[in-house]
């Protein structure tokens, strides 16, 4: 007998388990006493050893909250004379509280009256933690699966749904409750982009492959109410302890903003956002397949380069809003005009192009003329002005012969050119002829007006303000480059930087500009009196001017000695020099650039990055260029009260610019509307009629 109570002792220590006997002196288990034997004391943080407890006092060492519970639990027992599985908390003395579970039998003497109970009790407190821990786990879970903003969808082996989220159940239309049962291709529907069924679904493809599928961005959800949404979907399998297959989760999204984003990038890229036709890149990829189909197949095809005549007047009296209206209006005109298979590209400016497919040289001239015909007879109405119009057409034909898409844009522009110089408002036939006679006489005449502007002093600068939007840190100007012959109108630089680019006369040029702004600055220090000489040397920073550089000078050796030297001769701060860079002009020459604006910049002159964004890789050489300013490119500013993708895109560079330490100008800033976008996305600068119009700079000989 001895032997056996030791084994099962044993047994007990060995299970962490303890004898849980009670002696009843009546049938209320109040009334009752509680022996523990061996370790059983420590199970209510006592030391260890035998201990006898009134019910009541044991009772105390159990939690307010379960008393009542295990009180009536061992009662209903000893009523009924069967026994109880209770589980109860006890607070130690060092008031810490552990979990004990207890099992017993009820035992009687020979009148069948409760004479006690008897079982065993343990400390389930690891077991407790560990179930809670887990619960919180899953309530955690449960609560993140209900609150993401991704839909979640499981599924079990079969593709049957068991489980919906609260973000699926809104963009699928099925409540859970309804949804569990049904297959996954009922209760998450996709289709493609056309609208047709898609090969498999993700769910059932995962489930086939045994493995996660990668995100598809290209199905669209058809809600329960028959509803499209543009959804991003991807599929993982669930896997048992064990490995078995249990069955495969979906994760879906919303991404119809971005798809049409997306979307608006793309048409973006391809079109005019003023007018809604095809840009010059598009256009040219429409030549090259014509040009591809001319050699292959045979075909003959037409090219028409057109120039408004009058254009630029539009533009000078009423200003550029008016020139973008007359713009619309026309490319809306003109796509009347043309049969639907034509091609109508804006190229610039005023520049629009036709590629007229299948279309024999006679027909082209017919069309030709028409167009020419109809902005001739085209009337623009703008403030109480009416404005007429001409063009100059350039047509070139498209065959077997023809060699490339560059050279003919070259052929059809010089044949435009023909057209104006014979007399505006016609259509000229490309011959061959043509483009050496147009490069010569265009080009030399230019030459000529290039050396005599020199000569007779003709260059004549001009200041168009800067002005800053949230702060005020002084005066800035960019100084701009016209010619004032004798007689006839100011020429900009659109007209003469071409040829002056392609005869070597830029690096002059440049000179003669940065050489004329130091001796302007000069010249306005010393006609200060004293007084206002002190006041000038007191202002926390001086008049700044942005000086425009070529792509060309970059590359002159010498021109930062030569600027120096101007510095120097002048005394000019160099803090009051800021050089204008186009974006194009630095990729193309970046180590020279590198070079040129360091040496600059360790001196103190400031640097502007001009026509910022036109370039996909425009952030990627930021990194590598001492730059102060970034000038976002006008395409993107002078549409952007109406446009929501160059809001973005200004928005994007504006922020990254300020990240970088750069501070950004607005272009082009018009009107109001444009100037209240600006403020209101944080660019420091704005420039544009809308804060300043240009006025005369004053060189002293």
């Amino acid at each position: 007998m001895e032997h056996m109570q030791r084994h099962l002792r044993m047994a007990l220590d060995a299970a962490r388990m303890t004898i849980w006997d009670t002696e009843l002196p009546s049938d209320q288990v109040i009334d009752s006493t509680v022996k523990w034997f061996g370790a059983g004391a420590s199970l209510l943080g006592l030391p260890a050893g035998e201990l006898t407890q009134p019910f009541p006092a044991f009772l105390q060492c159990v939690c307010p909250e379960d008393r009542d519970q295990l009180l009536a639990t061992m009662q209903q027992a000893v009523d009924n004379r069967t026994g109880y599985e209770v589980e109860y908390r006890v607070t130690w003395p060092d008031r810490s509280r552990h979990w004990l579970a207890a099992k017993a039998h009820v035992f009687c003497d020979e009148h069948q009256a409760p004479a006690g109970t008897l079982g065993i009790i343990w400390d389930i407190t690891a077991r407790k933690d560990a179930e809670q821990a887990s619960a919180r786990q899953r309530e955690l879970a449960a609560v993140t699966l209900r609150s993401i903003g991704e839909g979640v969808i499981t599924t079990n082996a079969d593709g049957v749904t068991d489980y919906l989220n609260r973000t699926a159940e809104q963009l699928t239309g099925w409540p859970l409750e309804q949804a569990r049962g049904l297959h996954i291709a009922t209760t998450l529907k996709l289709i493609d982009e056309a609208g047709a069924s898609i090969p498999e679904h993700a769910a059932l493809q995962c489930l086939r492959l045994r493995q996660a599928i990668g995100l598809s961005s290209r199905n669209q959800l058809v809600t329960r109410d028959g509803r499209h949404i543009a959804v991003e979907e991807s599929a993982a399998p669930i896997w048992s302890d064990c490995g078995e297959l249990l069955g495969a989760v979906v994760i879906f999204r919303d991404v119809s903003h971005e798809r049409k984003l997306s979307k608006q990038l793309s048409w973006n890229a391809s079109h005019d956002t003023l007018t809604g036709l095809i840009n010059r890149r598009e256009f040219e990829v429409q030549i090259a397949a014509a040009l591809h189909s001319a050699k292959e197949d045979g075909h003959l095809h037409a090219l028409l380069y057109m120039d408004l005549d009058q254009f630029k007047i539009v533009n000078d009296t009423c200003g550029h809003s008016a020139g973008d209206l007359l713009l619309q209006l026309l490319a809306k005109m003109l796509q009347t005009q043309l049969r639907d298979s034509d091609i109508l590209a804006r190229l610039g400016g005023d520049e629009l192009g036709v590629l007229l497919p299948h279309c024999p040289p006679d027909q082209a001239q017919l069309i030709a003329d028409q167009l020419r015909q109809s902005i001739k007879n085209f009337r623009f109405v703008w403030d109480h002005h009416t404005f007429e119009l001409g063009v100059s057409i350039g047509l070139v034909q498209i065959d077997h012969l023809s060699k490339s898409m560059t050279e003919l844009l070259i052929a059809a522009d010089q044949a435009c050119y023909m057209a104006k110089e014979g007399g505006r408002n016609r259509v000229h036939l490309y011959q061959d002829s043509d483009l050496r006679l147009a490069r010569r006489q265009g080009e030399m005449q230019w030459v000529s007006r290039l050396n005599q502007a020199f000569e007779r002093q003709h260059f004549r600068l001009y200041a168009q303000p800067i002005v800053g939007l949230a702060r005020h840190d002084g005066k800035h100007d960019e100084v701009l480059l016209r010619i004032q012959p004798s007689k006839g109108e100011l020429i900009l630089p659109g007209a003469f930087i071409p040829a002056a680019e392609r005869y070597d006369m830029m690096t002059a040029i440049d000179r003669w500009v940065i050489r004329a702004v130091c001796r302007h600055v000069q010249s306005v220090r010393e006609s200060l009196g004293p007084q206002q000489a002190y006041i000038a040397q007191r202002q926390p920073a001086p008049a700044q001017y942005s000086v425009n550089l070529s792509g060309t000078s970059l590359g002159d050796e010498g021109l930062r000695d030569y600027i120096i030297e101007q510095f120097v001769e002048h005394d000019v701060a160099p803090e009051q020099i800021c050089f204008e860079i186009t974006e194009t002009a630095v990729i193309s020459n970046l180590i020279k650039a590198q070079d040129f604006m360091a040496g600059l910049k360790a001196l103190g002159c400031r640097f502007s990055l001009d026509d910022f964004g036109s370039g996909l890789s425009s952030f990627a050489y930021l990194k590598a260029l001492p730059v102060d300013y970034l000038k976002i490119d006008g395409v993107f500013i002078r549409d952007i009260a109406n446009n929501a993708i160059n809001r973005a895109l200004v928005k994007a560079i504006n922020e990254v610019g300020h990240v970088m330490g750069i501070s950004t100008v607005a272009e082009y800033v018009e009107d109001e509307p444009t100037l209240a976008v600006v403020r209101e996305l944080g660019l420091d600068y704005a420039q544009g009629y809308a804060v300043g119009t240009l006025r005369p700079l004053s060189v002293s000989d």
